[in-house]
């Protein structure tokens, strides 16, 4: 796995985020500025190496995360707002599948759907 210049420092900027960035805001932040497709495309490789994950949300952009990186999330409907939280309560439920489906959960992914408070009270 060859990571470049410019997929190390795309990595980086994705580990050192305590949130989950898309790759319009990766491009912002980085300050060595290649161009927009260089992103994508060390995106790409950076994810079918398992570095990185990634999630969309409707018809919404992706979000790249880091794989060493556990998250969950609130993602609201209306104004797009994604919230990020930490509390984990997969395990309980990986061993209800483990003993009644006999399947072997490798990893997982969690949002909730609905109204931010501003827009819930909007």
């Amino acid at each position: 796995m060859e990571l470049t210049k410019w997929r190390e420092e795309i990595l980086k900027i994705i580990e050192k985020s305590k949130k989950p960035l898309t790759a319009e805001e990766i491009y912002k932040i980085n300050k060595f500025k290649p161009n927009f497709s260089t992103v994508y495309r060390a995106l790409k490789f950076l994810e079918e190496k398992n570095l990185i994950k990634s999630i969309s949300f409707d018809k919404g952009p992706k979000y790249f995360y880091s794989s060493k990186k556990h998250y969950h999330f609130l993602y609201c409907t209306n104004c797009g707002k994604i919230e990020v939280f930490n509390k984990c309560i997969a395990s309980q439920l990986e061993n209800f599948i483990y003993k009644n489906f006999k399947f072997q959960i490798t990893d997982h992914v969690f949002y909730f759907k609905g109204l931010c408070e501003n827009c819930k009270e909007g």
